[in-house]
């Protein structure tokens, strides 16, 4: 429940860190087109007479309007051409016209420039455009000669002209887009986010279209990163709360099929790993983990059938192996592995395995199917009951679901997460006060259990009542430093420093300082890390915020997780990159200051 909350409640703000530095919301709209400049540039010396008309007219990037139509080229134009009709002179001509002389040809260039970017004969086009520029450094005639490039694909050449079109003009928003559309045309997407960007501060942050723009381009930026990333990654095991709560649905075993600590090898492996297990901690779940891997190879199971002697245990120690590997996000290695413990001698446990491998494929046909096979096995079995429940929650199935874990509380009153979930789904179907009631009930059976106040926590905390809720975070915080093994581990801590920094600037300190704590007290909670990001964002320092959101996509179980984190990674990288541009810094304290 806390695990994955954060992301839900944080989902726009992967868009909102990357165009807003002080809180500002909003973004540019701007007409995608690509077609060209029809209006001639205007002389230098009339730039301050006609301002205000100017800044109306340069306004067409941004506008809906229908552009003026190109004018006719004239039948003679006014500069030499070949006998193709191509412009046709060099340099030393050019040094010998007068001022006047230099504009008409220039604008007789851009028209003829226009006409064949209309008839859409792009390569001409670039003639007149070049032949333009060679008179002229305009900032309009690099961008027509761009607009020619992107008709044509050829980003880089994009790329160029519309550089030096911005070079000139540092607000050129056509150009800016453009270039922008060309970065992601070519995989530069950190490029393509830092224009987009800035069409947003430049455009003062009044529409969603860019908005859009940017957030697909960081989407396809970061998941390339987390693509990249995980060709590298070496599985590994989760939190160990995370853990906890999975093993601690289940019926505690330690001795199936009669192993104990005086077994040979390999049933001494097994027994070993189930006594790490029931240990409940870190270095306890990694012990584990190596001692199932040791009784694998010491079965070799490969070589095994379901009249071998060893099969039942063998089928055991892969049910626990295929349980470890999905809890390190190893899909497919786990569903082998299930698929053989199934081939051994499967029980009703390596079922209910079977089923949450399905079950989080979305394959839930499937995932029923072997629910019941293991009811068929053993009817009165709590643990079929409880992930079948969950199930039922997860695809929000209340009632079905109420009724499995009526059945897993009856057949195992010490599961106490059994307990939690039907006060959870009580609240769900609107009933506060008989919710509260089942919490209670579930403090006085497991009055040292700081899973349960952490989640009545949490439904108080969506019922409004924040000092009721931060109450029960410390006292399940409490609970948790005085266990000698984990059992929500740092969620409490996580929970109370996320409604802490809702109550004002001057709460963020304690936040950062109980996020910081569950770090240490959880070493692989990617929302204890992420969670503190977001604070020190908050605090000014996006440096370690961007370490910080790194490390929680590396710790994310799912791929969409990762790809969350290593987006906040990347936007918090773009506020940086914009802080140092001192235009675009200039720009949004402009805006700041005439929006308070």
């Amino acid at each position: 429940m806390s695990e994955t909350s954060f992301f839900a409640r944080n989902r726009t703000a992967i868009v909102a860190s990357v165009v807003a530095l002080a809180g500002v919301a909003g973004v540019y709209y701007l007409n995608k087109s690509l077609s060209v400049e029809q209006g001639p540039s205007e002389p230098a010396s009339k730039k301050k007479k006609n301002k205000k008309k100017k800044s109306a007219k340069e306004s067409d990037a941004s506008s809906s309007a229908e552009p003026e139509k190109p004018k006719t080229a004239e039948a003679k134009p006014p500069y030499p051409v070949d006998a193709n009709g191509f412009p046709a002179y060099s340099d030393d001509v050019i040094e010998l016209l007068l001022s006047e002389d230099k504009e008409k040809w220039a604008q007789a260039l851009k028209t003829a420039g226009n006409e064949k970017y209309k008839a859409q004969i792009f390569e001409d086009a670039i003639v007149f455009y070049s032949a333009a520029l060679q008179i002229k450094k305009d900032p309009v005639f690099y961008s027509n000669r761009s607009a020619c490039y992107a008709a044509l694909n050829k980003h880089k050449e994009v790329i160029d002209d519309a550089s030096a079109a911005i070079e000139i003009k540092r607000d050129y928003a056509k150009c800016i887009l453009r270039r922008a559309n060309s970065y992601e045309a070519l995989e530069m997407y950190p490029e393509a986010m830092l224009d987009l960007t800035a069409l947003t501060i430049f455009g003062g942050f009044n529409t969603r279209s860019v908005e859009l723009s940017l957030e697909k381009v960081l989407q396809k930026h970061s998941i390339r990163i987390v693509e990249e990333n995980m060709k590298n990654r070496v599985p590994e095991l989760p939190s160990a709360s995370t853990i906890g709560s999975f093993f601690g649905t289940y019926v505690p075993e330690t001795s199936p099929e009669g192993i104990s600590a005086e077994s040979e090898i390999p049933d001494k492996y097994l027994y070993d790993a189930l006594e790490n297990i029931n240990l409940n901690t870190a270095e306890g779940y990694e012990k584990a983990d190596s001692f199932l891997n040791q009784a694998l190879a010491a079965y070799n199971v490969d070589t095994l059938t379901a009249e071998s002697p060893e099969a039942a245990k063998a089928s055991i120690a892969l049910e626990y192996v295929a349980a470890f590997q999905f809890m390190k996000n190893v899909p497919n290695e786990a569903s082998e592995l299930i698929e053989k413990a199934v081939a051994l001698k499967p029980r009703a446990r390596t079922y209910i395995t079977r089923a949450l491998i399905n079950a989080d494929r979305s394959s839930f046909t499937e995932a029923l199917a072997d629910f019941q096979r293991a009811l068929d096995m053993n009817p009165e079995n709590p643990d079929v009951y409880y992930h079948l429940g969950q199930m039922f929650y997860l695809t929000s199935d209340l009632d079905s679901a109420r009724k499995n874990f009526e059945k897993a509380k009856e057949y195992n009153p010490e599961n106490l997460y059994a307990y939690i979930q039907l006060a959870c789904i009580i609240y769900k179907q609107g009933n506060f006060d008989e919710a509260e009631k089942a919490f209670t009930d579930a403090r006085l059976k497991f009055p040292t259990s700081p899973e349960i106040l952490n989640y009545y926590g949490e439904i108080l905390a969506d019922h409004n009542n924040i000092k009721g809720a931060i109450k029960q975070y410390e006292i399940a915080a409490r609970l948790q430093d005085a266990l000698p093994n984990y059992s929500v581990g740092a969620i409490p801590l996580i929970n109370k420093a996320s409604l802490i920094s809702r109550e004002g600037l001057e709460q963020l300190p304690i936040a950062e300082e109980l996020l910081t704590k569950a770090c240490e007290l959880d070493p692989k909670s990617e929302i204890a890390r992420i969670s503190l990001a977001q604070v020190k964002l908050q605090t000014d320092k996006p440096e370690e915020a961007v370490e910080l959101f790194e490390v929680g996509s590396q710790l994310a179980r799912t791929f969409e997780e990762k790809v969350q984190a290593t987006s906040f990674a990347e936007a918090t990288k773009m506020q940086l990159r914009i802080k140092e541009d001192p235009v675009l810094s200039a720009k949004i304290s402009e805006y700041l200051s005439a929006n308070p």
